[in-house]
């Protein structure tokens, strides 16, 4: 049995195609001065030949999966990129050295420079800058790739990484689930596979070692299990399995447009995280009554220079009238500098999570800020936006952020640009510090969201991606559920609106227990999260919400809770969080 992440749920059983897809052998050597311009004339023809080939890839996709296509676009910018371009011709001409060489040292240049990022969606972006990287080398030493178009029998792809190519010549009738050893929960196998419905499992370690083509595989992408050979009891049960997750999924779909309340009555939004506009088709097809967090990054990440008001505002136009008459929640920039945002330049810094990102960070940059502002302000006239600054650590931040609200207000009426006089501003509580100052930060905003992710990571001093200390990353600390009862009850005195727009927001086993520490208005997550999120609501009262809680708060420890939780839920909702996961229907 192997352990992953599961990034497209579902389950797969069939015949393991081992696609070879490890890295190139690359040898460092030296070449003559009279060779050099040679080796940089090579190197640009691999990145010219690279470009034909993303091209190609695209056209291709057709429909398949509209985000696809912005990432697509995003490989072929890192192809233009300044850095990864020129530096690499530097390192061709000052060390006389071959360009497949040159350009691992550009990469690798590349990777320090995301390894001092905290946002774990930001990070995930190294493995696509990987593959583009990998794609240029095989094109300068001439291999080509085993293509999925060739598949004639259904099949469940097992392989180290998988590219934009891979993923979108297969025929999908043909890929039954997909296991890598390499990515992330924001990886592009992940994205493609949601799209499409297919099980994906990323993330599995030493996989391609222990499987060979043709070996029977069970992708359990509900619980990131990957099975193999296994014996004909356990392939029975998993053939029950996954009939009932099909059928347990064609249910939730059916309810989708049903009211998202208590069984007594109390009303809950359902919102989606997104990263790109592309994704509203998908958050309206699940169900979301808005988009309670637009993380922005994305637009800046993929971006030759720095985006304009323009840039920006068409971009925030097509979100606001994509989700009319519903809500988006954008949030401005949250991201280091660290030489990833073009024309911005500042030293590395040693601990970036700790340093200037978030609110920070626009502060210190009111350009880029102010532009932002205008942008989503202009946007505002085609539907409800409304703002949201990360990473405030107290009051002054909030305080100071709308000032150059205001002048950015000021300038739209001076052009005489409409926008919304009234539109909502709201602060991202996920500091200890504005967690303990809430009630003093609510004064100045219209509205909180909680960011459960880095308030988690922050109280209890744990980098979730680091593999030494990520097990003591709980959501359910004693520390942490006593932080969000007391951010509530202070948003409720205050007579102002509370999101919960962290991963703990799309958690099922966690819906029940926020509905009992205290009135959350919405709850942002996901799109695929937000069907089966609206089961539980709909199958619980407050009242039972509550003593959930309460009992719940007089626990001392993270296990006792975790328990408890588990068990309630298991038990009011047996079709759901079965022990053994077969997803049975049984009455609730």
């Amino acid at each position: 049995m192997f352990k992953g992440i599961a990034v497209s749920n579902g389950v797969a059983i069939g015949k393991a195609y081992l696609l070879d897809r490890s890295k190139v052998c690359i040898l460092k050597h030296k070449v003559s001065a009279e060779s050099i311009d040679t080796e940089i004339k090579r190197f640009r023809d691999a990145i010219a030949k690279s470009k034909a080939q993303i091209l190609e890839i695209k056209n291709r996709a057709g429909k398949i999966a509209d985000k696809y296509a912005v990432i697509l676009d995003t490989y072929t910018l890192l192809l233009d990129d300044d850095i990864l371009v020129s530096d690499t011709i530097d390192n061709i001409r000052r060390e006389s050295l071959n360009a497949e060489w040159a350009l691992t040292m550009t990469l690798d240049k590349f990777a320090k420079l995301f390894d001092n990022i905290n946002d774990e969606y930001l990070k995930g972006k190294r493995d696509d800058l990987d593959l583009v990287v990998h794609r240029i080398i095989r094109n300068l030493l001439g291999h080509s790739q085993e293509s999925l178009a060739e598949i004639d029998e259904p099949v469940i792809i097992v392989t180290h990484a998988l590219s934009p190519s891979d993923t979108l010549t297969m025929t999908r009738n043909k890929i039954l689930g997909m296991a890598t050893e390499v990515g992330g929960k924001t990886s592009h196998v992940g994205i493609f596979a949601s799209a499409l419905g297919i099980p994906a499992i990323v993330g599995v370690k030493e996989l391609t070692s222990h499987i060979n083509t043709g070996d029977t595989v069970i992708i359990d992408a509900i619980d990131g299990i990957i099975l193999v050979n296994p014996d004909a009891k356990r392939l029975q049960q998993y053939v029950k399995k996954q009939q009932n997750y099909a059928r347990y999924e064609n249910k939730l779909l059916e309810e989708i447009d049903l009211a998202t309340e208590t069984k007594d009555g109390q009303p809950v939004q359902l919102l989606a995280n997104i990263e790109t506009v592309h994704e509203v088709r998908s958050a309206r097809k699940f169900g979301a009554e808005g988009i309670g967090l637009y993380r922005t990054e994305f637009l800046y990440m993929g971006a030759s220079d720095l985006p304009t008001e323009n840039d920006l505002f068409d971009n925030f136009k097509k979100a606001v009238e994509g989700m009319y008459p519903y809500p988006v929640v954008i949030r401005t920039l949250d991201i280091g500098g660290d030489k990833i945002l073009r024309d911005v330049e500042r030293e590395t810094e040693s601990n970036p999570a700790l340093g200037l990102r978030g609110i920070r960070m626009s502060l210190s940059y009111p350009r880029i800020f102010i532009t932002q502002l205008k942008s989503i302000l202009r946007a505002s006239l085609y539907g409800k936006a409304k703002i949201l600054y990360p990473m405030v650590s107290f009051t002054d931040e909030v305080v100071e952020a709308n000032k150059f609200l205001e002048s950015a207000k000021e300038e739209l009426r001076q052009r005489q640009v409409p926008f919304d006089e009234n539109i909502e501003v709201g602060a991202m509580i996920e500091t200890p510090a504005a967690a303990m100052c809430v009630d003093q930060i609510l004064e100045e905003v219209d509205f909180i969201s909680i960011g459960t992710n880095d308030l988690i990571q922050y109280v209890l001093a744990v980098d979730r991606t680091n593999e030494n200390v990520a097990h003591l990353y709980q959501p359910f600390h004693p520390s942490i559920l006593r932080f969000l009862k007391d951010i509530f009850q202070a948003a409720n005195r205050a007579g102002k609106p509370v999101a919960i727009c962290g991963e703990l927001g799309g958690n099922p086993i966690a819906t029940a227990l926020l509905l009992g520490l205290g009135k959350v208005d919405e709850l942002s997550m996901d799109p695929h999260s937000i069907p089966r999120v609206k089961k539980i609501i709909r199958g619980i009262t407050l009242k039972e919400a509550r003593q959930m809680a309460d009992h719940v708060l007089k626990l001392s420890s993270t296990r006792e809770i975790s328990r408890y939780i588990t068990a309630e839920m298991r038990a009011r909702y047996p079709s759901d969080f079965d022990r053994d996961q077969t997803f049975n229907e049984k009455p609730n």
